[in-house]
């Protein structure tokens, strides 16, 4: 009797397509009905409008955002437990120190999944606080304009300035889509980036540029140095400039009003013909400082080093916060072009401000596996670089 052919494996495009309509349905069903379910708190009928199609886009993100790291992390917990479950058929023997790794490892992972459920947490409010602000404006200045319209006593100068405030808080929303946007593309490593010659004194000038008037209100002093006698780099410039305005607009919230900022760019060459020249730039701060327990944490998504109950809408306010998002978008960007950012401080000290420094590690040629999408000589225009 002939023997049954084997099965054949299943593809492994099979599985990924699998997961991720698996993944979609389960974000979409959950939107749905805590969408469905706040519409009915409010007692408000299910419509289309931008409101509620604002609230459902911002409640898919905001789920999205939790169920995937979390998800991550599950599976790294399972490769973590996997090898203590070898059949006693198999006659593999546990060695203490295997047992000690997998005891450390398994409280280095319970550790990190109580930091990321207070994170989420942590997120979920100041994520809910930064929608919803922008959203009142906006339903509060389209009620005042329907009974302006509606008393037939409509004035030129108050319909200017009513939309223009309706712009800022529709640009408020729509920068903080994009932060979660990037933040997700750069979770599953998907960040394209298109290389061109360009110089940092450039990207960090055009990063600087929209920060000077907030500066000016706060008296904060910024100085730029040595950035001009360094070569030419090959980089995004969307992208750079985007990473350098997050990291200082960090500096600028975490340092007080008549504080120092100062840039400093130096060339670091290369030890040996295997290395390349790389870019140091650092950014320095007389801010509140960073506990030393935080220097890497600052990085992870969501992350706060402070109680997120201080937090604060504006966007340069000292001590104001976003939702944790610049950092990470910041590292990601870094790395792509095969760099480093890391943070130092002596402290978190709100009184005697010891202040911080971000250190920048750019080659100036970008390793070969660097993301891109095609080599091109010059740099398309892109949408405006969002904080």
């Amino acid at each position: 009797m002939p023997r049954p052919k084997p099965m054949s494996p299943i593809p492994p495009l099979f599985v990924a397509v699998v997961s991720v309509v698996r993944a979609g349905l389960l974000i979409g069903i959950t939107t749905l009905f805590i969408f469905v379910a706040l519409l009915i708190a409010r007692g408000v009928e299910p419509t289309f409008s931008l409101e509620n199609l604002t609230l459902l886009v911002g409640i898919a993100l905001l789920i999205a955002l939790v169920y995937l790291p979390v998800r991550a992390l599950g599976t790294r917990l399972l490769d973590v437990l996997a090898p203590t479950q070898h059949p006693i058929t198999a006659g593999i023997d546990s060695t203490s120190q295997e047992n000690m790794r997998l005891v450390a490892d398994l409280q280095r992972l319970n550790t990190e999944m109580r930091r990321l459920d207070s994170v989420k947490t942590d997120f979920v409010t100041i994520a809910s606080h930064e929608l919803r602000t922008p959203l009142a404006q906006i339903r509060g200045y389209t009620d005042i304009l329907e009974a302006v319209l509606e008393s037939d006593k409509l004035d030129q100068g108050q319909v200017v300035g009513m939309v223009g405030s309706l712009r800022k808080a529709s640009e408020r929303m729509e920068e903080l889509i994009s932060a979660m946007l990037d933040v997700s593309v750069i979770d599953v490593d998907a960040m394209d980036l298109r290389f061109a010659q360009t110089t940092l004194s450039i990207v960090v000038r055009t990063a600087i540029e929209p920060l000077q008037d907030a500066m000016r209100q706060r008296k904060i002093y910024l100085r730029a140095d040595g950035l001009k006698d360094l070569p030419s780099i090959h980089a995004d410039t969307q992208r750079l400039v985007q990473a350098f305005r997050n990291v200082i607009v960090n500096a600028i919230k975490f340092t007080p009003d008549g504080g120092r900022i100062e840039i400093v760019g130096r060339l670091h060459r290369a030890q040996n013909e295997e290395e390349v020249d790389h870019l140091l730039i650092t950014i320095q701060d007389t801010g509140v400082g960073i506990n030393p327990d935080n220097l890497e944490l600052i990085f992870k998504k969501f992350y706060r080093g402070h109680d997120p109950s201080l937090h604060s809408t504006g966007a340069y306010k000292f001590m104001g916060a976003g939702p944790g998002l610049g950092l990470t978008i910041a590292k990601g960007v870094i790395e792509g072009h095969g760099g480093r950012i890391w943070a130092e401080s002596l402290g978190h000290d709100p009184v005697k401000f010891p202040g911080s420094m971000f250190t920048i590690l750019l080659p100036i040629t970008p390793p070969a596996d660097a993301r891109r999408v095609m080599p091109f000589q010059t740099q398309p225009k892109m949408p405006p670089v969002r904080a």
